[in-house]
Order: structure tokens, then C-alpha cells, then sequence
């Protein structure tokens, strides 16, 4: 599809397919993007650290068993500007979608990121989906003090409103509906902090620590699934709309699969329950074979075992098994609402500080 910006650029909006391999002329195009996603994360980050490569790209887009991924590129003189990607969760039930819009700095403020938006809106109610989602993301160091800032209704934090990404959501209709904090820890862990959270951990009696990397225990991967089934009935989410997800053993091995293939296995530590056997909490770190950042997924306690500090004792025990597993590890990455004020605790509890804030947003189509 060609469309027509007011301001007068004509972009050319294509459906781009990924490759089966890699090196491959029909591969260029899925290679080109990744470059031009790479470029667009240095230069919001001023950092590698969202960085990919085209390999890694790849196995995400394979994954496509639970979340069908559909990707359109805006193309300008035979040049890739910018693309948007819409997540369908293929749980049944299902009513929202993920919309990731992106365009090159070079290429900003001329309409791109409308005619992309208004592309992943119709790919929207083509599937079925009447509630949209889209993410601006702003790094600590762009904060400052900001005059005015956009709220959500739930959590403290605002965005600020002169940033061209909230102004964009803000017009083309859609609501702050959550804040992410972003947060950053630095490893290793001081020995002083390091007691203190131990200590913290030891009153978590009737409990106990079980980890894997890579690939759960036969006998726990279904009752792992059942926990993971949790994280959207358990983690506040009272500002925005999220689908159930349903979780099974095979969803479980699949996105074992999807992160062994991008050299990313998940380094995982529960809590279980010592008279029962139930898993009680759990916590997930993605850990590369290089660099000097890992990204800590999932955490959560289940809300029938909360007040019995497992958040402190499955995260400092995962933290450890990384020393182990990976110590070129120096830097950990987490994400939590900003109304989660207990996981919050537990965070500055460890050290972590402010790397980003994530506005969640959200419209209705009609």
C-alpha cells in the first residue's frame, strides 16, 4: 500500500515476510530493518544495550505458536524508515493487540509514524482485536524535571508531556493507562547489602529455593506453567486492559526453545512450598554468553503465599546462580509497574535505580 502524508511524503507500506535463513537475497530486507532498529535504539539509548542481531531477530519472529507477529516496513526511496510490528496473543478470548511503531530519526515529523499507526490499526480490526496497545519509552536521563507530565491513574510517576512520542499517542487517541519503571541494578552485589538480603531471605521458612537454566525439571515444568498462568490475574494491571494467558508445559519448552535459539536461556529460580510442593513464586533472568547486561523477566509471588518475603528470597538466590552461570555478568535490567509498590521495595531493597520509564497506552477502536 502507498500512502500519502500531509506533509506531503509519499511512503510505501509493505507486509515484510521473515526469511527462512539468513545471507540470503530474500533476507535483505529482514537484515536491513534490523540495522535500521539497531540505529534507532543507539540513538534513543545512547548505548548498545538493546542492540540485537539479525540471528536473534529471527528466532523471535519464528516463534509464532502462542503470538502471531505480523511486521510492516515503511519504505522511502527504496530505503526501510521505519516499520510497525502487531503482536495478536492467540489465546483464546483474546481482544487486545501490541502495536511497536518505530521510524528513523532522519525520517521523523514528516507523517511516517502516522501512516504506520493508521496501517497496524486496520491490521487490528482486520483480526478481531478492538483494543489497541502501543509503548513510548523514555530513558532517566531525558526525564529532568519536566514542567508539566502525563499520569496515569494509577502509580506517581509522570511523562513528560513536551516529549514528541506522548504528544503522538495523546493526539491519535490514545490514554496513559500504566507506567513501568525501568530499573538497573549493578552486580556484584556490596557483601554488606548482600547480608542484609540474606538475612531477609532466612525468615521465608517452609520454603525453599529450586533453579534451572535453560530447561525446566520434567516434574515441575506443568506446575511452573500453572504459575506462569498467573502474572496477568496477579500483577496490577487496573489502568489497562490485558488478555489471560494460558500456560502449559509445551508453552513453557516452546519459549525455552525461542530464547535457546537467540543464545538467551532463561535462568530461573521458584519458591516451592515445603509440605505442599506447590510453586509459590518465581523469578527469570535472560542471560547472554557475552556482554555485560542481563534482563530479568518475570517475578512474581502468588497471591495466596505473599508476606512471606519469597520476592527477596527467589530474587537473591537467581542473582547468585547468574554469578555462577554468567559472571561476566556486571549490569541487571528490570521492569515493574509503577504501582507495585511491594516488588518496588524489594528492588531498592537490593540497589536498583532508575534506568527508564514505559508508558503503556491504550485506545478502543471503534
Amino acid at each position: 500500500m502507498v500512502r500519502r502524508t500531509q506533509w506531503e511524503v509519499t511512503v510505501r507500506i509493505e507486509r515484510l515476510m521473515p526469511p527462512a535463513t539468513l545471507g540470503t537475497a530474500e533476507s535483505a530486507a529482514f537484515e536491513e530493518l534490523v540495522g535500521v532498529l539497531n540505529g534507532i535504539s543507539v540513538a534513543l539509548w545512547g548505548a548498545d544495550d538493546f542492540v540485537e542481531t539479525a540471528e536473534e531477530a529471527l528466532a523471535s519472529f519464528r516463534a509464532q505458536d502462542y503470538q502471531e507477529k505480523i511486521l510492516l516496513v515503511a519504505i522511502e526511496d527504496d530505503v526501510i524508515v521505519g516499520r510497525v510490528q502487531a503482536d495478536f496473543p492467540l489465546d483464546e478470548h483474546a481482544e487486545t493487540v501490541s502495536l511497536l511503531i518505530d521510524v528513523a530519526p532522519a525520517a521523523r515529523g514528516r507523517g511516517i509514524g502516522t501512516a504506520l499507526l493508521a496501517a497496524g490499526e486496520e491490521l487490528a480490526a482486520e483480526g478481531g482485536r478492538r483494543v489497541v496497545s502501543a509503548y513510548t519509552e523514555h530513558p532517566a536521563r531525558t526525564l529532568g524535571d519536566s514542567v508539566s507530565v502525563v499520569r496515569a491513574a494509577p502509580g506517581g510517576v509522570g511523562l513528560p508531556a513536551e516529549s514528541p512520542d506522548v504528544r503522538f499517542a495523546l493526539r491519535r487517541g490514545f490514554r496513559l493507562g500504566q507506567i513501568e519503571r525501568s530499573s538497573e541494578l549493578r552486580l556484584p552485589l556490596p557483601p554488606a547489602r548482600e547480608a542484609g538480603l540474606a538475612s531477609t531471605a532466612a525468615s521465608a521458612t517452609g520454603y525453599r529455593p529450586v533453579s534451572w537454566l535453560g530447561h525446566a525439571p520434567d516434574d515441575l515444568v506443568e506446575p511452573f506453567a500453572t504459575l506462569k498462568a498467573r502474572m496477568t490475574i496477579d500483577v496490577p494491571h487496573s489502568g489497562i486492559a490485558l488478555d489471560r494467558e494460558e500456560w502449559t508445559g509445551e508453552r513453557v519448552r516452546a519459549q525455552e526453545r525461542e530464547l535457546a535459539e537467540r543464545g538467551e536461556p532463561l535462568l530461573v529460580t521458584a519458591a516451592q512450598h515445603i509440605a505442599s510442593g506447590e510453586l509459590a513464586a518465581y523469578t527469570e533472568i535472560a542471560v547472554p554468553a557475552d556482554g555485560h547486561k542481563a534482563e530479568q523477566y518475570d517475578t512474581l509471588v502468588a497471591v495466596p503465599h505473599r508476606g512471606h518475603r519469597l520476592g527477596t528470597l527467589v530474587k537473591l538466590h537467581n542473582i547468585r546462580e547468574l554469578a555462577t552461570h554468567a559472571p561476566h555478568i556486571t549490569r541487571l535490567l528490570t521492569w515493574n509497574a509503577d504501582e507495585n509498590i511491594p516488588m518496588l521495595a524489594i528492588n531498592r531493597a537490593f540497589g536498583f535505580q532508575l534506568h527508564a520509564l514505559t508508558g503503556h497506552w491504550q485506545k478502543t477502536l471503534d
